[in-house]
């Protein structure tokens, strides 16, 4: 019996055309304005991508600077070099497909051309006399032609501080060069492997947990289905002799199948077609959409079994506390969520909207699972008080006549 109601409940939710548009259409709608709106600036400033650089090198020049160039390439993944000649990589430049140029040259002296180190072109004039060695040349000024610059900063730091210490102490190069790697280690493993802490994201955590919440006008439809004296259907269950909560159980069950469905092909269409860095541990993320969703649906079933209210009223109270819940969460204005920890924590730790974003946003910015399993043990004691308040309810209704 509860696999056919489970299996006709679903059916008669496929068919519900606005509930189709509002739980499954309407975020994807929403999801592609934010993209049109935030999408350049995500590409360009959230997600990280290898960067590419042209790499002019003389014979006789300085070779532990192409094995650093090798090792940021292979290990790091985080530049994609071309070893070319000066001319093919001054047009790769002028062509946009590289960031950058770095000029590695023998030492000697000048008194005319030179390439400067992070020059604004090629073959910009400078005055007086210049040591030619390392130098990078680029034609803009942007996040990557500064990781580049800083990458040959950091390389000419060490290089003069070993030769320094090679100088005066010459017995503690060995260990001096130990500590230069570890800590070139340390800045490859953490500095480029965390999560971006991005307001623009935000928006997107904030979309998601909306369409959680969008199951409250489900299971509110669901709660109507059960009440004899709201719904035909439900006058139908209670007459004919079974147990109300062996209808209720696989109806809500279908309920909470078909929103997890909705809201995992909202977040695919955000990730996979959107290109939305929502994070990479999907079986935590399909873990808080599935609570998301639970908490969702029981709260709208709750405002419906809850008084004697019209439906009317009980379906914009339900649209109410969704709306409230996602603004203070920061769907509609950047820093609000920080805004509400700061002023009103206490509504911060149990506003559902706001605890669905701190859960992606603890997946994404933390190494350990401390923040997250907060917000889901939050979510889910609240589940369980909107869940028995709604089951003992429904226990002590009764109909004196139908």
């Amino acid at each position: 019996m509860f696999f056919r109601i489970y299996k006709y409940s679903l059916l008669r939710s496929t068919r519900d055309r606005l509930m189709v548009f509002w739980n499954l259409v309407f975020p994807i709608i929403l999801g592609s304005l934010f993209q049109v709106a935030f999408g350049n600036y995500t590409e360009k400033e959230v997600l990280f991508h290898q960067i590419p650089v042209a790499y002019v090198k003389e014979e006789g020049a300085d070779g532990n600077f192409t094995e650093l160039l090798e090792i940021l390439e292979t290990d790091s993944e985080l530049i994609q070099v071309q070893t070319v000649g000066k001319d093919k990589a001054e047009q790769l430049l002028r062509d946009g497909e590289v960031e950058g140029i770095y000029y590695n040259k023998t030492a000697e002296e000048t008194d005319g051309q030179a390439e400067g180190i992070y020059d604004n072109e090629p073959g910009k004039e400078t005055d007086g006399q210049e040591e030619l060695g390392i130098t990078l040349v680029v034609q803009e000024q942007d996040m990557n032609q500064s990781i580049l610059n800083s990458i040959l900063e950091q390389y000419e730091r060490t290089c003069a501080t070993l030769l320094t210490i090679g100088k005066e102490y010459p017995e503690g190069i060995q260990e001096a060069a130990k500590l230069l790697e570890e800590d070139t280690k340390y800045l490859k493993e953490n500095s480029m492997g965390a999560a971006s802490d991005n307001g623009i994201l935000d928006y997107f955590y904030s979309l998601i947990a909306m369409n959680c919440l969008m199951g409250a006008t489900t299971g509110l439809l669901c709660s109507v289905e059960f009440k004899a004296d709201l719904s035909a259907l439900a006058a139908r269950r209670v007459v004919a002799g079974h147990s109300r909560f062996q209808v209720l159980w696989p109806d809500l069950a279908a309920k909470i199948t078909l929103q997890f469905i909705y809201i995992v092909f909202t977040a695919c269409y955000l990730m996979f077609v959107l290109h939305v860095p929502l994070g990479e541990q999907w079986g935590f993320l399909l873990l808080t959409i599935f609570v998301g969703s639970l908490l969702g649906i029981f709260l709208g079933f709750f405002i419906g079994v809850a008084g004697r209210m019209q439906y009317s009223m009980k379906e914009a109270l339900c649209i109410l506390i969704m709306m409230v819940s996602s603004f203070f969460s920061g769907l509609m204005m950047d820093g609000m969520q920080r805004l509400v920890e700061q002023y009103a924590p206490v509504f911060a730790r149990i506003n559902p909207a706001s605890l669905i974003v701190k859960s992606f946003y603890s997946l994404n910015i933390y190494e350990t699972y401390g923040r997250y399993l907060q917000n889901l043990g939050t979510m889910l004691v609240l589940i369980l008080v909107l869940a028995a308040g709604s089951f003992a309810m429904v226990r002590r209704e009764r109909y004196a006549s139908i």
